[in-house]
């Protein structure tokens, strides 16, 4: 079906639903409202208090930048199964996951930086850094759903208050915490490709401002999966189907002292195996391992004017790749264990009712140790490094003119360190680069200032000038091997990298039913670490593969365009709409003068995302289109992805005429089984259903 096509059978769809619009029982006026841009319901104006912004409770509406929230009655809407899926739907945002529930490790990138060096987006699990140091990916598919209060994205760089890896802007899930006595939730689902998959979460606390509270949530997937390669796949001939086999453990336990003081420790465990689609010798064929255990402590108080977060965590991520061959004697095993672990402190004060200043540092080590082991053989590749990363803040917001005027300004100097790199093989060629890497350092001050003016109480505008910065991922200083399905020397040599960020924006609501936002941004970027084909080739599992390395890009520019409409016609009918445009160039490229003037890679420079959300007597519904403009997958700009079109449904309906909490989901991605291709040689799984059995209490 063509794109039109498309549009008139998603148009075909949202009359039928408006036609028939009805009250229907379980939803409140609020839940069956369309957030807008900024997460708000447009009826109901309600003012949301955000923590990412400032790491201390803020009223979103005095941020000066651009904050999306995602609620969790909007996830349970929503016709997506994982949160990066979420995130494509709010502007700005890009997502590579094209193979569904079997995507190896998507990636979430804001504003233009490029979809194949990831890092550049820092993602927190309730304020701690949950991505990975090594490789800068965040494991998405470890989240449960059903643990998520709320989503919060700030968008543009954040560096001035969390610095490296917030160069674009900082994504922060924050789960659920029980309120009631005794809370729970139960699912269990069925779904294309023979999927299974069932959810539970228990709760509980005692009554009061102080006592116990905790919870557990747990998951389970299971899919035989489906043929991903194509015919111009070189392992075509011995596709099997893509499997995923899947389970999420999260625990929290805390106590309240008082009202203002808590102690809460969290820990969340991931089992994770993954086929990908072929086999020669090994009995599951070539698949993978993401194993993931995360621990953190937070203690958060106030008193009077002063409020402070104290924050330590660790997280190890045990990563194993079995990879399967024509040849037995090339069958081998990747072995990594990726270390991340560190602590943060902040402390806020009020200074009368119209400023607040904060202080705060942070520390983060990051390690690796790899090895890449021959089953039939005593050869061995072996890669190790550690990073470590120490920074310290200030932040000042003054209110002025009764609140209408909110100026913002702070500064971060950071300091980051590489050292203990090695790498040791004896494979040829490789054994001729094993060696000690020498080490390498990094400094950036990141500073920031902002202003929003309320013109009314429904209209305000914003601008901020921000800068960003990142140290390289240790992947790309210390390993030599396959990332994201190409070869890669290490640079141990690489500098940091920095974003200077200018943004204009406003918001607007009229009639009490119709939500505007625009956000205007231009940013020039220095050292940008990029993905560069050095020309060069290797023989490798049996053909030439080309060889990369990850280098500094004198400059880059970036230019974009944000904007989101929201209408509320009534509690019962709403819709959506959110544009980005990006144009993300190679300004100056000293060591690859022929680069300049090129695209980066994996940024479409087109990107829609439209929706409805219906009720009547019968069901209710979200209808969502996404548009993914066409975008290059390589540095030259000579292979070139096509643009694609999906329609995603979900129906649900409350079943409190047969018991009290209950209500069942049916869900369909993919609606009219578009089956677009992120590479020649994979495709995606085309339409994918499922339904679903709640119970909640």
């Amino acid at each position: 079906m063509n794109g039109m096509g498309r549009w008139v059978a998603v148009g075909l769809l949202f009359c039928l639903g408006a036609a028939g619009v009805g009250p229907a029982s379980g939803q409140t006026p609020q839940q069956a409202g369309l957030t807008g841009h900024a997460g708000k319901e447009a009826t109901f104006r309600l003012e949301q208090v955000v923590v990412t912004a400032s790491r201390f409770p803020t009223e979103m509406e005095k941020v000066p930048g651009r904050m999306n929230v995602i609620t969790a009655e909007e996830i349970q809407r929503m016709p997506f199964a994982r949160i990066d899926e979420l995130l494509q739907q709010i502007s700005g945002v890009q997502t590579n996951r094209t193979l569904g529930i079997f995507e190896l490790s998507p990636q979430v990138t804001l504003r233009g930086l490029g979809g194949n060096e990831p890092g550049r987006t820092l993602v927190l699990v309730d304020g701690v850094p949950a991505s990975v140091g090594d490789t800068g990916n965040m494991r998405w598919n470890r989240v449960n759903l059903a643990d998520v209060e709320r989503i919060e994205i700030f968008k543009g760089p954040g560096s001035s208050i969390y610095g490296s890896n917030a160069m674009g802007g900082v994504i922060n899930i924050i789960t659920k915490r029980p309120e009631k006595p005794f809370v729970g939730e139960v699912s269990a689902g069925y779904g294309s490709f023979d999927t299974k998959q069932g959810k539970i979460r228990l709760g509980a606390r005692q009554a009061g401002d102080r006592g116990l509270y905790g919870q557990v949530a747990a998951s389970l997937l299971d899919s035989d999966g489906y043929t991903s390669l194509t015919e111009e796949s070189r392992d075509y001939t011995h596709r099997i189907d893509r499997f995923v086999e899947e389970f999420t453990l999260n625990s929290k336990i805390g106590y309240s002292f008082s009202e203002n003081h808590s102690l809460e420790m969290s820990h969340s465990y991931f089992d994770d195996r993954r086929g990908e689609g072929y086999k020669y010798n090994i009995g599951e064929g070539s698949h993978r391992d993401f194993d993931t255990n995360a621990l953190s402590l937070l203690y958060r108080g106030s008193c009077g004017p002063w409020q402070w977060r104290l924050n330590g965590y660790y997280q190890r991520e045990e990563y194993y790749w079995h990879r399967d061959f024509s040849d037995p004697e090339d069958l081998y095993t990747v072995n990594s264990d990726r270390d991340d672990y560190g602590a943060t402190a902040s402390v806020a004060r009020d200074v009368g009712r119209w400023s607040t200043h904060i202080l705060g540092a942070d520390a983060r080590v990051s390690r690796v140790d790899a090895v890449d082991d021959y089953d039939l053989s005593d050869r061995y590749a072996r890669n190790e490094g550690r990073l470590d990363q120490v920074g310290l803040y200030v932040q000042s917001e003054f209110r002025l003119l009764d609140d209408r005027l909110i100026l913002v300004g702070g500064i971060r100097y950071d300091t980051a360190k590489f050292h203990d790199g090695a790498y040791a093989s004896n494979i040829s060629p490789f054994d001729r680069l094993s060696s000690e890497m020498d080490d390498n350092d990094w400094q950036a001050f990141s500073p920031k200032l902002s202003a929003r003016y309320h013109l009314s109480d429904k209209a305000s505008i914003y601008g901020s000038y921000s800068r960003g910065f990142r140290a390289p991922i240790l992947d790309a200083l210390c390993r030599y091997g396959i990332f994201h399905g190409r070869f890669y020397d290490a640079n141990p040599e690489l500098e940091n990298e920095t974003l200077d960020s200018f943004e204009l924006g406003g918001d607007l609501n009229l009639f009490d039913s119709l939500d505007l936002s625009v956000s205007a941004y231009y940013a020039r970027g220095k050292d940008f670490i990029y993905s560069v084909d050095t020309g060069e080739t290797r023989f490798l599992w049996g053909r030439d593969r080309s060889v990369y390395i990850m280098d500094n890009v004198t400059e880059v520019e970036i230019a974009g365009l944000e904007a989101d409409l929201a209408y509320h016609l009534n509690s019962r009918l709403s819709f959506f709409v959110h544009y980005t445009f990006n144009d993300s160039t190679i300004e100056s490229f000293r060591e690859r003068p022929e680069l300049e003037g090129k695209t980066l890679e994996y940024v479409p420079k087109h990107s829609v995302s439209a929706g409805i959300h219906f009720r009547n007597p019968l069901f209710n519904a979200q209808v969502v289109l996404n548009h993914v403009g066409s975008q290059y997958a390589d540095d030259m700009n000579t292979e070139e992805i096509d643009s694609y079109e999906t329609v995603d449904l979900k129906l649900w309906r409350e079943l409190d005429v047969l018991v009290p909490g209950m209500s069942v989901d049916f869900t369909v991605q993919n609606l009219f089984d578009e089956e677009y291709l992120l590479s020649e040689e994979e495709k995606s799984p085309g339409m994918f259903a499922m339904v679903e059995l709640k119970y909640r209490w």
